[in-house]
């Protein structure tokens, strides 16, 4: 993550590491496992905003929007959410970017439709290009 890491430090982003304790707890408390590339995603940034963009995660209140463990309980009422999916970007109209820790796909998910999209991005390559339009 090192590409995002220089991103966040050239744009001034706002980013909230988490800490193995919150990693851990989050995981017990959405009873999953997170993949290695997700850890690092929480544990090097927890989050990200940018502008207008944020990106879910960790680091922040539980009550906090952008907090997974808010964030994820009114989605899992929607279509088919996928078990071992998080949230990572509210696109709109219903819509929004998970990350599947399971397959370590990104996947674009409708509250309604369920999954619409995978895509063979990197974790990182998705948030460079979400946040910062790098392709």
């Amino acid at each position: 993550m090192k590409k995002l890491e220089q991103q966040v430090a050239t744009h001034d982003a706002d980013i909230r590491p988490a800490t193995e304790n919150e990693i851990n707890a989050a995981e017990q408390a959405l009873r999953m496992h997170f993949s290695e590339e997700y850890k690092t995603y929480l544990s090097e940034f927890g989050l990200v905003a940018s502008g207008a963009t944020e990106i879910y995660g960790l680091g922040v209140p539980a009550t906090s929007h952008l907090n997974i463990l808010s964030a994820i309980e009114p989605l899992r009422e929607g279509k088919d959410y996928p078990q071992q999916a998080v949230p990572l970007y509210d696109i709109g109209d219903g819509y929004y970017s998970l990350y599947d820790n399971r397959q370590c796909k990104i996947l674009t998910w409708s509250m309604i439709t369920g999954v619409v999209e995978i895509s063979d991005e990197t974790l990182e390559a998705f948030l460079l290009r979400v946040i910062f339009d790098i392709k």
